[in-house]
């Protein structure tokens, strides 16, 4: 019989912690549940990741997200390291604070 029961904190370890090294860190700021669309600032360094949900499993504002590289574009999966889950995405953008409500389509 497989274990299929992972605590979220092993999930997150393993994650953030895994083969390729430590994980960049953005935090949900923005979110427009109509259209999916999300911005998180990445590493508190003033650029926001815009990206659609592809997952049932919807982050909030103040949520803690982690990747290997947010500058990536296109089909990712990001872990929530605040609810302990992975998320599918669509990453759309990388912006400056001023672009981030059009870019939300807000």
């Amino acid at each position: 019989m497989q274990d299929t029961y992972r605590p979220k904190y092993i999930l997150i370890k393993q994650f953030l912690f895994g083969n390729s090294g430590v994980k960049m860190k953005a935090i949900v700021k923005v979110i427009n549940s109509v259209r999916g669309m999300y911005a998180a600032e990445i590493d508190s360094g003033g650029e926001f990741v815009i990206f659609e949900l592809l997952d049932s499993s919807e982050p909030e504002i103040g949520d803690a997200i982690s990747h290997p590289d947010f500058y990536s574009m296109g089909g990712e999966t990001y872990i929530n390291m605040t609810q302990g889950c992975e998320i599918d995405v669509v990453v759309e953008n990388i912006c400056g604070a001023s672009q981030v409500r059009q870019q939300c389509f807000l």
